[in-house]
């Protein structure tokens, strides 16, 4: 009995080389144009302050008078605060822009009075931007040249229901 002949030993087996010229020709065009639209961020480190079990332990009076009370800014899509305790020190109302040359001058004059206070308190709306918080924070690291409030913590602005 005869075999009759499969289709295997008919297929012709052909060598084709690959192509890869219009590949590598994307991957020279691509990569560059690649290399100059990249953004190469800047990053920055925004140092905050973190209290140390030892300052938290601490009674009120122990650092001294100058240094025994909070500072805080209170920042809302309406208005900008700062506050020694519960006494306000400055207050601007936020229509077209803040006034932070004004804030700048009064923590100027606030840490002449007490230049050992180092720390402040941010408090911070939700809705408000990044750029303003940092534009703040930079406020109260420094304002004309002068190191004023280096030492900035962060927290949620409490709002009073009336």
């Amino acid at each position: 009995m005869a075999f009759r002949p499969t289709h295997r030993r008919k297929r012709t087996h052909y060598i084709v080389d690959l192509n890869l010229a219009p590949l590598l020709s994307l991957f020279v065009a691509l990569i560059p144009m690649l290399l100059l639209t990249a953004i190469f961020q800047q990053v920055g480190i925004v140092n905050l302050y973190l209290p140390t079990t030892e300052e938290s332990m601490q009674q009120p009076g122990d650092t001294g008078a100058t240094t025994d009370f909070t500072l805080a800014i209170s920042i809302s899509p309406t208005e900008l605060t700062l506050r020694k305790g519960s006494l306000t020190l400055f207050r601007d109302v936020v229509d077209d822009g803040l006034d932070l040359s004004g804030l700048g001058a009064s923590l100027a004059e606030l840490k002449s009075e007490f230049p050992g206070k180092r720390d402040i308190v941010l408090l911070l709306d939700g809705s408000i931007l990044y750029q303003t918080i940092i534009q703040v924070m930079d406020t109260v690291r420094e304002h004309e040249g002068k190191e004023l409030f280096p030492d900035i913590s962060l927290a949620d602005r409490v709002v009073e229901v009336r």
